[in-house]
């Protein structure tokens, strides 16, 4: 089924524009569970990190746009000790993940938000509140007229440096090498950050990540993903 109006209501921002889907098809167990879970761990419009229960000392990691929720879980099962922020806003993805992270048993260390990212690090996230960021296979946007519309720009660059503490870290994955060298040509030379590849490289894939949707899909079309490594001078 899709999404009810009374849900879409409560949960979607309608007033902020942003590309990319908004609505789709879920189950009634989906749409039960998001009901049960975003009042106890959604990060709404009105509320700030600073709101959200944070335990003390807990490192905040940040995954934009999550999509289903595979990788927020893989990291909440091997960093036991982050509290992890999800910035998504297609709704039928973060009631997948929700479903994920429930049956995982890490929901609790989790809060999620469908707000548009550059709202929640200009408005939710304080000055180096974060101690990592993740953007895994963003919208590539492939049309020459799109292209503004990627998530990674130069004004987006420098508010995500300002958000992390120093010595934090982003790490970006991508199937597409034309949106994988946009993303490391704009972020090698923003200001505060050094590429750990060193300038114009890439990483090798970290031993433990796991292949997301994203990734096995560019697979099976024969595409492989490459990997950036930043860290806040």
């Amino acid at each position: 089924m899709r999404l009810s109006k009374e849900f879409r209501d409560q949960f979607i921002q309608h007033e902020m524009r942003t590309h990319g889907r908004k609505n789709g098809f879920v189950t009634t167990g989906q749409e039960a569970r998001l009901l049960h879970w975003l009042p106890l761990i959604g990060l709404s419009k009105e509320k700030t990190l600073s709101d959200a229960a944070i335990p003390a000392g807990s490192p905040v990691v940040m995954e934009i746009g999550f999509g289903n929720g595979d990788f927020l879980v893989h990291l909440a099962q091997t960093h036991p000790d982050w509290t992890l922020v999800g910035v998504e806003i297609y709704l039928p993805g973060v009631a997948k993940a929700v479903g994920r992270l429930e049956d995982a048993g890490v929901i609790e260390r989790t809060r999620i938000t469908q707000l548009p990212a550059q709202y929640v690090l200009e408005h939710q996230v304080a000055a180096e509140q974060l101690d990592g960021l993740f953007v895994n296979h963003p919208d590539p946007w492939p049309k020459a007229k799109h292209h503004k519309r990627r998530i990674i720009q130069k004004d987006f660059a420098a508010l995500m440096v300002s958000r992390l503490k120093p010595g934090g870290f982003i790490k970006l994955a991508s199937d597409k090498p034309d949106l994988a060298e946009w993303m490391r040509d704009i972020l090698d030379v923003t200001p505060g950050l050094k590429n750990v590849a060193g300038v114009g490289g890439f990483i090798e894939r970290d031993e433990d990540r796991p292949e997301t949707k994203f990734e096995q899909r560019g697979l099976r079309a024969g595409r492989i993903s490459q990997f950036l490594h930043y860290v806040k001078c």
